[in-house]
């Protein structure tokens, strides 16, 4: 599963959002890591072929007691198993965190529908050729009112 978020993962859109030529380099390095680990993936993740012990001990009939004590030792190995728990700890923090993000995102989208409302209500009343006069005394009533004071008071200078 996290091979596959490795594989996944849109390296090239990452590093276009990367300025600095170091960062790039050292973020360039872990990507050809990346790739390395999911090519040897493949050779590590199927289970090895058993080992053919009496194809051995006749090969090395000299030492075939050697063989012997090596396929009881290989018989009753125990290798130890991997197994990744997080801490309760952990495990209520990464909830919270995403419960954060998850309240983020809310917000976010409530906050582009509020500007999507805004910027229909400004093209709505956007200043073009054809707007009127009678439109731009209802958009601006002070200055309606202000230029027909100064025509009635005759003040054509100012």
């Amino acid at each position: 599963m996290a091979l596959a978020k490795v594989n996944a993962f849109n390296w090239e859109k990452f590093l276009s959002k990367i300025d600095n030529a170091d960062l790039k380099r050292r973020v360039n390095m872990l990507r050809a890591k990346a790739f390395e680990v999911s090519a040897s993936s493949s050779k590590y993740l199927k289970e090895p072929e058993a080992i053919d012990f009496a194809a051995y001990k006749n090969k090395l009939r000299f030492t075939s007691s050697a063989v012997e004590a090596l396929e009881g030792a290989y018989k009753n190995k125990k290798l130890p198993a991997y197994h990744a728990t997080l801490p309760a700890f952990e495990v209520k923090k990464r909830a919270m965190m995403a419960s954060v993000a998850k309240n983020v995102v809310d917000l976010a989208k409530l906050d582009i529908q509020e500007l999507g409302v805004q910027l229909e209500s400004f093209e709505s009343s956007r200043i073009s050729k054809t707007t009127s006069v009678n439109e731009m005394h209802q958009r601006f009533p002070h200055f309606a009112k202000e230029v027909e004071e100064e025509i009635k008071n005759h003040e054509w200078a100012k």
